[in-house]
C-alpha cells in the first residue's frame, strides 16, 4: 500500500491519469505532458495504490479502463472543464469562451435549432458546441455545461429545472381524420394505420389511458422521433405527436388532433453538473431557453 500524499500530489497524479484515460495510451498521454512514458506509468501504478483499485486494464498492445476508472475519468472530465472554464470567465470578465450543451437528435432539429439563433444574437462572444446523442446516458464522459434531457427527472449529483412536460396527442392530416371519421367515432381509431416513433410503447400507454381496447401493432410503422409527424403529415396514418414539437403544424391547420391529450410522467429538463448553475454561461442559457418557453 502506498504511503499518504498531499493533496497537490494526488492532483497532478489525477490530471496524468485525465490525459491517460482520454488517449488510452500512457506514450501518447507522455507526450502531451513532455513526460517519459516510464514516468506516465509510475505515476498511475502510485495513484492506483493510493485508491486501492485499479484504474486500467493493462493488455499487450492498449489499454482499457476498468469500471472504476470509468468513474473517475468521467468526474475528472467534470471537474476539469469546471475549473479551466471559471478561469476563463475571471480572466476574460465577459462571457466569452465555450458553451457545450448535449441533447437528443430530435429535441436539437424540432425545438433548439429553430430559436437558437436569438441566444447567439444575445451573446456574440460566446461559441456554441452542439453534441447530439440518442440516449442521456451517452454523455456520461462529455464535459457538457449543460443538458436538455427527457425523462423522469432524476439526476444524482446533478443540478435540473423542468422546462416542460411531455404531453402527447394523437394527430393527422384533416384529410385523413375526414376519411375516418375521426372526429365523429373516435372507435374508427381501430381501422387506422398507427405510427409508432421508435417503438409502441407510448401508443399502447396513450390506449390504455383512454381506455380504448385497440391494437395498434396489427396496421402500423415505425420511424424515428424526427420522422413520425413528417409521416403523418404525409397522411399514412396517425401520429403520436408531441405537442410542443408539433404545435406549429396544429396551428397552421396541416395536422389535427381528433384526441384528448395526455401528460406522461416524463418532461424535458435542464441538466447540469452541480455547482455549474452558479456560472454565468449556465444562467444566461437557463435564462433565455426559459424565456424561449413561455414565449
Amino acid at each position: 500500500m502506498g504511503g499518504v500524499i498531499s493533496r497537490q500530489q494526488q492532483l497532478s497524479l489525477l490530471h496524468t491519469f485525465s490525459v491517460a484515460a482520454k488517449h488510452l495510451s500512457f506514450t501518447l498521454a507522455a507526450q502531451e505532458l513532455f513526460l517519459t512514458q516510464g514516468a506516465v506509468s509510475q505515476r498511475i501504478k502510485k495513484l492506483e495504490s493510493q485508491l486501492q483499485f485499479n484504474l486500467f486494464i493493462r493488455k499487450t498492445r492498449m489499454l482499457e479502463l476498468t469500471p472504476e476508472g470509468e468513474r473517475v475519468h468521467g468526474m475528472l472530465n467534470t471537474s476539469f472543464e469546471l475549473i479551466f472554464s471559471e478561469l476563463n470567465d475571471i480572466q476574460k470578465g465577459q462571457l466569452s469562451g465555450e458553451i457545450l450543451i448535449g441533447t437528443s437528435p430530435y429535441f436539437a432539429s424540432a425545438w433548439l435549432m429553430p430559436r437558437l439563433k436569438s441566444f447567439r444574437d444575445s451573446y456574440p462572444n460566446l461559441s456554441i458546441k452542439l453534441l447530439t446523442k440518442q440516449h442521456q446516458s451517452e454523455f456520461q464522459y462529455d464535459p457538457l455545461d449543460v443538458g436538455i434531457f427527457y425523462s423522469e427527472g432524476h439526476y444524482p449529483d446533478h443540478y435540473s429545472e423542468r422546462l416542460f412536460k411531455g404531453r402527447r396527442t394523437p394527430v393527422c392530416t384533416p384529410e385523413y381524420a375526414k376519411r375516418y371519421k375521426l372526429f365523429d367515432q373516435g372507435t374508427n381509431l381501430a381501422n387506422v394505420n398507427f405510427i409508432h416513433s421508435g417503438s409502441d410503447s407510448a401508443w399502447k400507454r396513450w390506449l390504455q389511458e383512454m381506455k380504448l381496447d385497440i391494437d395498434c401493432t396489427s396496421r402500423s410503422d415505425i420511424f424515428t422521433h424526427e420522422n413520425a409527424s413528417a409521416a403523418a403529415l404525409q397522411s399514412m396514418g396517425v401520429a403520436l405527436g408531441r405537442m410542443e414539437f408539433d404545435k406549429r403544424w396544429l396551428e397552421s391547420g396541416e395536422l389535427v388532433t381528433p384526441f384528448p391529450t395526455f401528460e406522461s410522467n416524463k418532461g424535458y429538463d435542464l441538466v447540469c453538473p452541480q455547482g455549474m448553475q452558479k456560472r454565468s454561461k449556465y444562467q444566461a442559457f437557463s435564462q433565455w431557453i426559459l424565456a424561449e418557453v413561455t414565449r
